[in-house]
């Protein structure tokens, strides 16, 4: 039921009208095999507008480099088998070293139209041409229609970062707690699941548009994933800590205040300020005196370090946006 309910329907419906529309398109300019227009129709509606363009134009190199072999090799050796096998091998090759997979079986069966009408004249050709023209031009025609997942993507944006402010929050709460066996990391599985997703939707977006880099989302992803895995990090320091002490306390406020200011918009600059007076005042405290205080210390200070990179991940981000991102996606008000 869930493969039902997660179908692309636009996407089946794209599907469905390019296949018949490529082939009456080609039945109607009188193309000899017509159908196969349907078929590439099919295989060139791709998840993106950049792959569709990309596909379409790999097929049409192809196309001629699979002509060129069975313009010279079909008249000497005849339109039978042996020659398909002969022209195989460097079609192959060409394939391959070329990068073109997504092009080999489409153009093969044009291939095979050669030894079916037992020609490679001029005419033969411009039938074959038109059918991967029709049937690639309406494939990118379709594949113009796309749905804006803008929405989605702040959707998912917007969970992320629910998600990470409520493991800092819990974070500022765990931190001064002597029993940590039910502080468990089960948010990690559902942060990287979300990030995974975001990731996704971020380069399909990206892929749809052909003017500008638009990959905002997605370096927003990756600034997330960043500090996720840094988070995960904190969360494995913060069971290691066995008791509560002052600098821990202060610790826990500083971390309420990063859940209380994490935003989008947030440049982070005041967060750093607060960071460095945080740790100024630990160096200020008095050397502990025993070995597990030692220890305790030690864990707090990598904790703070960690915090450190955090927070500098998120002012690195927004120093690095165009000024187009910083009006599109920032301004709010």
């Amino acid at each position: 039921m869930n493969r039902i309910r997660n179908l692309d329907y636009f996407k089946l419906i794209k599907f469905g009208v390019g296949a018949l529309l490529a082939s009456a398109i080609a039945t109607f300019l009188n193309v000899q095999y017509s159908l196969a227009a349907g078929i590439i129709a099919l295989l060139t509606i791709q998840d993106t507008k950049k792959e569709t363009v990309i596909i379409a134009t790999k097929r049409v190199v192809i196309f001629f480099i699979m002509t060129t072999l069975s313009a010279i090799i079909m008249p000497l050796v005849g339109y039978n088998l042996i020659s398909l096998g002969i022209i195989m091998f460097p079609y192959l090759f060409f394939c391959l070293v070329l990068n073109m997979k997504e092009a080999i079986a489409p153009i093969a069966v044009l291939c095979t139209h050669y030894i079916t009408s037992k020609s490679c004249s001029v005419e033969m050709i411009i039938n074959e041409f038109l059918i991967l023209v029709i049937g690639a031009g309406t494939g990118i025609i379709l594949n113009l229609f796309m749905v804006n997942t803008k929405k989605q993507i702040r959707d998912i944006q917007k969970e992320i970062d629910e998600t990470i402010s409520g493991i800092i929050k819990r974070m500022s709460i765990n931190i001064l707690m002597e029993d940590k066996s039910k502080y468990t990391g089960s948010c990690f599985e559902e942060l990287e699941a979300l990030l995974e997703r975001m990731r996704k939707e971020s380069l399909n977006y990206m892929n749809n548009h052909f003017y500008g880099t638009n990959d905002y989302y997605y370096k927003y992803m990756q600034l997330r994933l960043v500090q996720g895995l840094l988070l995960k990090r904190i969360f494995i320091d913060i069971k290691r800590l066995e008791y509560t002490t002052a600098q821990a306390k202060r610790l826990s406020e500083f971390l309420y205040k990063i859940c209380e200011e994490f935003d989008e918009v947030n440049d982070a600059i005041c967060l750093l300020r607060e960071l460095n007076k945080l740790s100024e005042f630990y160096k200020s405290e008095k050397l502990p005196e025993t070995r597990m205080e030692f220890e305790n210390r030690a864990v707090l200070y990598h904790i703070l370090e960690d915090l450190r990179e955090f927070i500098e991940a998120k002012k690195k981000f927004s120093e690095s946006l165009t000024l187009s991102e910083r009006e599109e996606y920032w301004c709010k008000g």
